[in-house]
């Protein structure tokens, strides 16, 4: 039955999006990415811009095209075997615009753990609570990714508001957020997972995302994802987060 449940879950979240079913047929089609944006549609109506730091094939990218029409995406993907995977499944969607890269703290080349799964990719090493719960991340190789900031980046992107940055980067986010302190005064919404075990080594918990995130200037807004074990204990969650207004 519980597949029954997710199979119809899908069908009211594809429909919510204005395309009916079509978009489930389609290069890059991602149920969960569709269920995240159908949440966020609640609390933000349009968006002119979103930046998509950790696009993997571009299931979020794919989708946002049918929650929020004439939005643009910069969609930023830096594994070299998984960045082709981007382009082809975004060639017909003149709104998303991808990129080699990686975002952090600095410019220049980061070592990184390229994962047999690929989205569990990330600078930082999976932990062993991770391997245990989910054995199909247990696989990862380093190699070395060109990654640059935000902040240097963002004279060049076209960037019209309403403006949301998403991130998708494994318990990277913070070393993001720190390399994009120029632009994050242009951002009305941010959107990202967060853990609450270690699931990589070294990564900020939800505690201290959420304060580092309040001191830029955003208040929570809610939850719109999540992630849970088999004993159904929630992993990460993904959160939306809006600009406070003075």
């Amino acid at each position: 039955m519980s597949i029954i449940f997710k199979i119809a879950d899908a069908v009211k979240v594809f429909r919510a999006s204005g395309r009916g079913l079509k978009p489930l047929l389609e290069k890059g089609a991602s149920v969960a990415s569709s269920r995240i944006l159908y949440n966020c549609k609640h609390y933000i109506p349009a968006l002119g811009t979103i930046i998509d730091a950790g696009a993997n094939r571009g299931q979020f990218a794919v989708a946002a095209t049918y929650f929020y029409p004439g939005v643009h995406i910069h969609s930023f993907e830096p594994l070299p075997e998984v960045f082709p995977i981007l382009q082809r499944n975004t060639s017909k969607l003149n709104s998303i615009s991808t990129y080699n890269i990686a975002l952090g703290n600095v410019n220049g080349m980061l070592e990184f753990y390229s994962n047999a799964y690929s989205h569990a990719s990330s600078a930082l090493p999976i932990s062993e609570l991770q391997k245990s719960m989910l054995p199909k991340t247990s696989t990862s190789q380093r190699i070395e990714i060109p990654v640059k900031r935000l902040d240097d980046l963002c004279d060049n992107l076209l960037l019209m508001p309403p403006i949301l940055l998403k991130m998708d980067v494994q318990g990277f986010e913070k070393e993001v957020l720190k390399g994009a302190v120029k632009t994050l005064q242009k951002i009305d919404y941010l959107l990202f997972e967060t853990s609450f075990v270690q699931m990589y080594d070294g990564e900020p918990l939800f505690d201290e995302m959420h304060h580092f995130v309040k001191e830029l200037g955003f208040e929570l807004i809610g939850p719109v994802g999540f992630l849970q074990s088999e004993k159904l204990q929630i992993l990460q969650m993904d959160l939306l987060y809006r600009r406070r207004k003075e």
